[in-house]
């Protein structure tokens, strides 16, 4: 791709609109040889104001060519350099208005509470889950303390490495951030299958001999 170069993409602009030099020397109230000597290179530090004029005659839209030309040749026009400034010295009166620093402290306070208010209730809803996780596995411990044994016991051994292992944390996190409930039955089932084949590849890579440990 090649650089942005002033006097070649007029040039290439200007020839795809059918546009002649003179014709747009003409219409931007310039010497007719004017648009030559700029796209030969001749005119080295073009006027913004000319530029401006010479792209709205191109087909560029008037509300975007000092953007274009800052961004493309960083070139300021006029407009642009007044908004600049004008900016800066609303900057600097703000900063010197006590009023405004005070309303400004305010808002700031305001955003700060709102985020506070919003991490306190995601919190809260995620304390009310493991409370109604903490119930529901109790029910069922209860119930199938033969199943359930093995479940805590190596759900406790997951969740207790999490701050120590950050494969295992990954792990647990990519696995449950997923709704596991919207799977049907058939996907359940081979994911219980490939978990159960990871499982015993594992036991064998750490040279397991013997039954293989309840699963």
């Amino acid at each position: 791709m090649n650089e942005p170069n002033l006097a070649r993409d007029i040039k290439a602009l200007r020839t795809k609109r059918g546009i002649g030099s003179r014709e747009l020397s003409r219409l931007i109230e310039k010497a007719p040889t004017y648009i030559s000597q700029l796209e030969r290179g001749l005119i080295k530090n073009p006027d913004p104001k000319t530029l401006v004029e010479i792209f709205k005659h191109l087909g560029h839209r008037r509300e975007y060519i000092d953007d274009f030309l800052f961004s493309t040749y960083n070139i300021s026009t006029p407009d642009q350099i007044e908004a600049e400034e004008a900016w800066t010295r609303q900057q600097i009166e703000n900063a010197q208005d006590p009023d405004y620093q005070e309303h400004l402290l305010e808002m700031q306070i305001e955003q700060y509470e709102r985020e506070m208010e919003w991490l306190e209730s995601i919190e809260h809803g995620l304390h009310k889950k493991n409370e109604e996780i903490n119930k529901e596995l109790t029910f069922f411990i209860d119930k199938n303390l033969d199943t359930f044994t093995g479940v805590i016991n190596n759900l406790h051994t997951m969740v207790m490495t999490l701050s120590k292992s950050r494969e295992d944390y990954v792990f647990f996190t990519n696995l449950f951030k997923r709704d596991l409930t919207e799977f049907s039955e058939d996907s359940k089932e081979r994911i219980i299958e490939l978990i159960k084949e990871e499982y015993d590849k594992s036991l064998i890579e750490k040279g397991w001999i013997g039954e293989r440990p309840p699963f």
